[in-house]
C-alpha cells in the first residue's frame, strides 16, 4: 500500500503540489475558525433542580422538597448519582447523568419528571430547572460603579435596580449567553411595616390589611363598547403608582370612619431581605455573572459580551461605569499565548538542528515542511471532529513536534543519501526520479510501522473516562493527527519536492562534517562496545534500576493546577453567622487583601447571587483577587507565595482559609460539592451523629503530615426561634394551627404579597410588623393573634417560644444525609496523603451501624484513570511488539527493538525524580507519548542491521562486527537528528513559566528525559543483536528464520 502511494503521487506530482497548496489554505481557515478555551470543560454531566420556599428552615426544605425531589429524580435513564443540598430558603437537587447522555436529552427528561412533582411538593414551592450551562460555564464578572467625580452617586439600591432592568437584560440577549446573575446591593422594596398596637386599638385583624392592599392594586379588563364605526377597549385602572397609593388604601370602616393604611403602618421604600453581598476593596459593590451556554466557545461568547457591552455603556446614567474583575477570555489568551510560544520555540529549533545536521539548505526545507503541513492537516482535522483548542489538544501538538519532524528526516536523509551515491554528474531526469521513488518505498514501511506504534500505544488515553477522558482524549486526537499529518506529508509530499528540490550533485554524506563527526565517533564508540559487550550491558541495566528506585520515591496526584494568573480566596465561618457581620467580615479580609503590593484588585462575594449555580450560605465567601502584571513581581516570587503571604496575613479567629484557583474550585463544588482536594463524605440517618463522626475525622486528619485548611463541616449550628403551638390552647380560641402560623410567616417574616409596577421594572410589596416590635424575643411573644370571635390573643399564650439549634445546611446524596471534612494537602503528594488517612481513620474512628465513609476528591479521578491505565497501557504494549513482529516476523527481533521501552521509561523515571515532579494522569499520558517514539530508533537500526547481513552473510565474529558497525554507521546520522530534534524541540516546554506551562510539563519530561537516556538503544540494539547472530553463527543456522 505505502509503494503504491508513493508510486502514485510521484506519476500525479503536479496535483499532489497543488493539493498541499488547498490544504494549507484549509489549515489557515481552521486556526482562524478554531474553537479556543484554555482547558477543556471537565465538568460533571449535570443538570440542576432549583426551587425557592423563602423563609422555609433547612429542615422544612430537606423533609419537604429536597428529600421528595431526589427520589423522584432518581429514577430517570442514565443517571451516575444525584445529591441535595437544603439551605435556608431554597433547595438545589444536581442530577449527575453519565457522561455518554446527551445533555439536552437529559434535560427534557428531568423537565418530564418535575411536570408530575407539583403532587409531590407544598404550596408554594415550585421546581425550576436550572441554566444550560456547567461549573465552567461564569466566564465573565463585573461591577457597576460610581466614578470617583461622580457629583449625584448612586446608591447600591439604585445600582441594582440599574443591574437588574437594565445591563442584565442586554446581556442576556447576547448569543451564547445562558443566564446572567446579579449579585450586591439591595433590591428595592414597598415595605408596609404595621404596628401591632394600632391594629389591636382600630381592632383590626393583621390578614385583613394584606387582603385590603392586595384587592387594591389590580388593574381589569371589560371587554370593549361601540361608539359609531369604531370599538373601545375597556379598563379599569387600579395598580399602584406611588407610596401614597398604598397607604391611601381602606382596610375597614369602623362606625362610618375609613381605616386606612396609613391609619396602621408606615409605608416606604426600603431594602428587600438578601442572602448575598458583593464587596471591592473594602466598599460593598453590585455587580453580575455571566453565564455561558453549555457547548459554546468562551472567547468567542466573552467577544460577544464585550461587544454588547459597548452599546450598554451607551445608556448608563453620567458617572456610572462598568468594570469586568473576571475574564476568562485573558487566561484563554494567556494560556493559548503559551502553547503558541513553545510550539513556535519548537518549531524554530527543530529547524535550526535540522540546517545544523544536513548543511544543505533546500534538505533542510523539505524536512521543515513536515512540521506546518503536520500540524496544519492536525488543526483541519480538530476543526470537522468538533476539538476545541485549548491546553490539553495543542500540548498535544507540543509533544509530537519533534516525533512529526522525525519521519521527515528520515525520509528526505534515505533519498539524499542514494542521490549523493550516484557520483555520475549527467543523471537523468528519469534516472534520479527512479532513484527517489525506489529511496522512498525503501524506507516509506519502516515510518508507516513507527508512526503505527506511536499511534497505537495512545489507545490507552482514548479509553479514558470521566475528568480524565475530558482533559487528556482531545491531547491524543490532537496528536494522533499529527502524527498521521507527518506521515502523510513524508510518503506523499516529500518524494515529490525532493524532485523540484534535490538536484544537482549532491555531497556525499560522509562529506558533510556534521556527518562525518558523528560517523568518526560513533564507529569507534560502537567498535568498543561490541568488544566489551558484557560490560557495556551494566548501563542499561543501571539506567533501569536508577528508574525503579525513582518511581518508588515519586509522589501521585491526579492533575498539576492550572495557576489561572487570578486567585480564588474561599474561607467559610461559622454557620450562625448574621449578614451583617458576615459583611465586616469580606470587607475586612478584602481591605487587607488589596494593601499586598502585588494585589491589583480584591472583589469579594459573600452568600449566594441570583441563580441556581451558586448553592453558597451566607458562611462562605468567594474573593477573586486579581495580581499586577508579572512583569511587575518581584525576581523568584510565584502565585504560590503570593497566595502564602496572604493566608498570614488574613488569620482571622473562627475563619478557616482556603486558597486556590477559580475555575478548579468551581468545577469542584458545581459537579462533587467539594471545594477542596480531598473531603471525608459521611452517610448516615442521624445529623448530630454525623456531625461528631465528622469532628472525630478532623481531629484525625490533623495529625496526617500536609493536612492543611481542616473544615468539618458544622451542621448544627444555625440557631431557630422555633414557635411550638399547644393545639389545645389554640382551640380553646376556636384558631387552628395553619391561622398562627400564617401570622408568624407574615408579621415577623414578612410576606411579598404584591408587585409594584414601575414601567418595565417591577418591585415587591411586603408586609410585616414594625422592624423595633419583632426584633426581640421579647416583643416576639406580643404578637397578636385574631380569633374567629374578634379577639387580640398574644401568640405566647398559644404556643412555647424556644431557641434550639439546628442545621445551617443539609446535604445529602442519592437520598442519604451526608457531611463532609473538607481539607487541603500540601508538601506531600496527594494519593499518598489519601491513602494515609484512609488507614488512620479507619483505625482510629469507630462507626456506629448504619454509617459510612466514603473519600471524594481530585484522587478519585486518579484512582479511576489508574485502574483503567495498568490494564489498557500492557496492552498497548503488547500491540505495539506486535506491530514490531509483523513488520520483522521475528520474535527474538522484536524482543531486541523493545529493550528501548524499559530504558527510555528509566530516563523518564529519573528525570521526573530530580525534578521534584509527582506522577500524575499528565505524567502518565507523556509516558506513553514516549513508549510510542521508544522503539522507533530500534525499528530503523534493526531495518538497515538486517539488510546487512542479507547482503553480507558474515560467518565469522570479525565479520559480524564489520557488518554490525557498517549498517549503524550508515543510519547514525538520521537516527541522531530524531532524537536530538525529539529532546531539544521539548525544552521550549521546560523554559516556559505562562499559564499552561505547569500543565505541559509533566507531559514533557518523560519524553525529554527518556529520549535522552534512549539514545543507548542506539548501542543496546546492536550489542544485543550480536550477541543473538553469534549464536546463530555457532549452531552453523545462517539460514534460519533469523534474517
Amino acid at each position: 500500500m505505502v509503494h503504491k502511494l508513493i508510486e502514485f503521487s510521484i506519476k500525479y506530482r503536479v496535483f499532489v503540489v497543488i493539493g498541499f497548496a488547498v490544504l494549507a489554505l484549509g489549515s489557515v481557515f481552521a486556526v482562524k475558525n478554531a474553537r479556543i478555551d484554555a482547558i477543556p470543560d471537565i465538568g460533571e454531566n449535570q443538570q440542576i433542580v432549583f426551587t425557592e420556599w423563602k423563609g422555609r428552615s433547612p429542615k422544612d426544605i430537606e423533609e419537604q422538597i429536597t428529600y421528595p425531589l431526589s427520589i423522584l429524580l432518581q429514577g430517570i435513564p442514565g443517571i451516575d448519582r444525584v445529591r441535595g443540598t437544603s439551605a435556608f430558603g431554597f433547595s438545589t437537587v444536581y442530577i449527575i447523568f453519565k457522561d455518554d447522555v446527551d445533555f439536552y436529552w437529559s434535560r427534557s427528561r428531568v423537565l418530564e419528571k418535575l411536570s408530575t412533582a407539583s403532587s409531590e411538593l407544598p404550596e408554594g414551592a415550585t421546581p425550576t430547572l436550572g441554566p444550560d450551562a456547567t461549573g465552567l460555564g461564569q466566564i465573565f464578572w463585573y461591577t457597576l460603579e460610581n466614578t470617583e467625580d461622580n457629583p449625584n452617586p448612586k446608591s447600591l439600591q439604585e445600582l441594582r435596580s440599574l443591574q437588574d432592568f437594565y445591563v442584565k437584560y442586554l446581556l442576556q440577549s447576547t448569543e451564547g449567553v445562558s443566564e446572567v446573575a446579579s449579585i450586591g446591593g439591595f433590591v428595592k422594596e414597598y415595605q408596609v411595616d404595621v404596628d401591632p398596637n394600632k391594629i389591636f386599638a382600630f381592632d383590626i385583624h393583621f390578614p385583613q390589611i394584606i387582603k385590603a392592599i392586595k384587592n387594591s392594586n389590580i388593574d381589569v379588563g371589560a371587554e370593549v363598547i361601540e361608539e359609531g364605526d369604531r370599538e373601545m377597549i375597556v379598563r379599569g385602572i387600579g395598580f399602584f403608582k406611588s407610596i401614597s397609593d398604598i397607604e391611601e388604601v381602606v382596610v375597614a370602616v369602623k362606625e362610618g370612619t375609613p381605616i386606612r393604611v396609613k391609619d396602621l403602618a408606615s409605608v416606604q421604600i426600603g431594602p428587600a431581605f438578601r442572602r448575598g453581598a458583593l464587596d471591592k476593596d473594602g466598599q460593598e459593590a453590585v455587580g453580575g455573572i455571566v453565564t455561558m451556554r453549555f457547548g459554546e466557545n468562551p472567547k468567542d461568547v466573552i467577544d460577544r459580551v464585550k461587544d454588547k457591552l459597548k452599546q450598554i455603556r451607551q445608556g448608563l446614567p453620567k458617572g456610572v461605569v462598568l468594570r469586568p474583575y473576571y475574564d476568562r477570555s485573558e487566561l484563554v489568551e494567556k494560556t493559548i499565548g503559551t502553547v503558541y510560544s513553545a510550539l513556535t520555540q519548537e518549531i524554530i529549533i527543530t529547524i535550526i538542528i535540522i540546517v545544523v545536521f544536513l548543511l544543505h539548505f533546500k534538505a533542510s526545507v523539505l524536512v521543515s515542511l513536515t512540521l506546518p503541513f503536520g500540524v496544519g492537516i492536525s488543526l483541519i482535522l480538530m476543526h470537522l471532529i468538533g476539538i476545541d483548542s485549548n491546553v490539553m489538544s495543542l500540548s498535544g501538538l507540543v509533544i509530537a513536534i519533534g516525533t512529526m519532524v522525525d519521519m521527515g528526516i528520515i525520509m528526505t536523509e534515505n533519498i539524499y543519501s542514494h542521490l549523493a551515491e550516484r557520483k555520475d554528474s549527467n543523471i537523468t531526469s528519469s534516472e534520479r526520479i527512479e532513484i527517489i521513488k525506489n529511496s522512498a518505498k525503501e524506507i516509506g514501511p519502516a515510518i508507516l510501522t513507527a508512526v503505527l506504534t506511536t499511534i497505537v500505544t495512545f489507545i490507552p488515553v482514548f479509553a479514558l473516562e470521566g475528568a480524565e477522558g475530558k482533559l487528556f482524549v482531545p491531547l491524543a486526537w490532537a496528536k494522533t493527527l499529527a502524527m498521521l499529518g507527518a506521515v502523510f506529508v513524508a510518503i506523499v509530499l516529500t518524494p515529490v519536492l525532493s524532485i523540484f528540490m534535490l538536484k544537482g550533485q549532491l555531497k556525499p554524506i560522509e562529506k558533510n562534517r556534521v556527518s562525518r563527526n558523528i560517523v568518526n565517533v560513533y564507529r569507534p564508540a560502537l567498535s568498543w562496545v561490541l568488544e566489551h559487550r558484557k560490560t557495556f550491558m551494566l548501563a542499561p541495566i543501571i539506567a533501569c534500576v536508577l528508574g525503579t528506585v525513582a518511581f518508588t520515591q515519586l509522589g501521585r496526584e491526579f492533575m498539576p493546577s492550572l495557576n489561572e494568573g487570578d486567585i480564588l480566596y474561599m474561607p467559610v465561618t461559622t454557620p450562625d453567622v448574621s449578614i451583617t457581620k458576615a459583611r465586616e467580615l469580606l470587607a475586612y479580609t478584602d481591605k487587607i487583601i488589596k494593601e499586598h503590593p502585588l494585589v491589583e484588585t480584591s472583589v469579594g462575594k459573600l452568600g449566594r447571587a441570583e441563580t441556581s449555580l451558586d448553592p453558597a450560605p451566607v458562611a462562605m465567601f468567594e474573593t477573586i483577587i486579581k495580581l499586577v502584571p508579572k512583569e511587575k513581581w518581584p525576581f523568584g516570587v510565584s502565585i504560590y507565595d503570593i497566595m502564602s503571604e496572604l493566608d498570614q496575613k488574613v488569620q482571622i479567629p473562627g475563619v478557616v482559609n482556603s486558597w486556590d484557583f477559580p475555575i478548579q474550585t468551581r468545577i469542584g463544588m458545581i459537579s462533587t460539592g467539594i471545594r477542596t482536594q480531598v473531603a471525608a463524605k459521611i452517610f448516615g440517618p442521624n445529623l448530630k451523629t454525623l456531625e461528631k463522626i465528622g469532628s472525630d475525622v478532623a481531629a484525625t486528619l490533623e495529625e496526617v503530615q500536609g493536612a492543611y485548611g481542616i473544615y468539618a463541616e458544622q451542621i448544627n449550628g444555625k440557631p431557630y426561634v422555633e414557635f411550638e403551638i399547644d393545639r389545645v390552647k389554640a382551640s380553646r380560641y376556636g384558631v387552628n394551627t395553619g391561622d398562627v402560623n400564617t401570622i408568624i410567616q407574615t408579621a415577623i417574616g414578612g410576606m411579598k404579597i404584591d408587585q409594584m409596577y414601575e414601567g418595565r421594572e417591577r418591585y415587591p410589596i411586603r408586609v410585616r410588623y414594625k422592624k423595633e416590635l419583632r426584633d426581640r424575643l421579647d416583643d416576639l411573644k406580643n404578637i397578636l393573634v385574631a380569633t374567629p370571635k374578634g379577639q387580640h390573643i398574644p401568640i405566647s399564650q398559644l404556643a412555647d417560644i424556644k431557641i434550639t439549634v439546628g442545621p445551617a445546611m443539609i446535604q445529602s446524596e442519592n437520598g442519604l444525609l451526608r457531611s463532609t471534612v473538607q481539607l487541603n494537602v500540601r508538601d506531600r503528594d496527594l494519593i499518598g496523603f489519601v491513602e494515609e488517612a484512609k488507614e488512620r481513620v479507619s483505625k482510629e474512628v469507630e462507626l456506629p451501624s448504619g454509617y459510612s465513609i466514603q473519600w471524594a476528591g481530585q484522587f478519585e479521578k486518579q484512582e479511576r484513570a489508574n485502574k483503567r491505565l495498568m490494564v489498557l497501557v500492557p496492552l498497548s504494549l503488547l500491540i505495539n511488539l506486535l506491530i514490531i513482529y509483523f513488520s520483522f516476523r521475528s520474535f527474538s527481533l522484536s524482543a531486541i527493538v523493545f529493550t528501548a521501552v524499559p530504558i527510555a521509561a528509566s530516563g523518564g523515571l529519573i528525570l521526573l525524580w530530580i525534578g521534584g515532579f509527582n506522577t500524575s494522569v499528565a505524567v502518565w499520558v507523556g509516558f506513553i507519548a514516549l513508549f510510542g517514539i521508544a522503539v522507533d530508533d530500534g525499528v530503523v537500526m534493526m531495518t538497515f542491521l538486517r539488510e546487512a547481513l542479507k547482503s553480507r552473510k558474515p560467518s565469522t565474529w570479525s565479520e559480524l562486527k564489520e557488518t554490525i558497525c557498517e549498517a549503524g554507521c550508515r543510519r547514525i546520522r538520521p537516527l541522531v537528528m530524531t532524537t536530538t530534534t525529539t529532546v531539544i524541540a521539548l525544552l521550549p516546554v521546560m523554559w516556559a513559566t505562562g499559564q499552561g506551562s505547569e500543565v505541559m510539563k509533566p507531559m514533557a519530561i518523560p519524553t525529554l528525559g527518556g529520549m535522552a537516556i534512549e539514545l543507548i538503544s542506539l548501542f543496546v540494539v546492536p550489542v544485543i543483536f550480536s550477541f543473538v547472530y553469534e549464536n546463530k553463527i555457532k549452531n552453523q543456522n545462517e539460514k534460519g528464520d533469523f534474517v
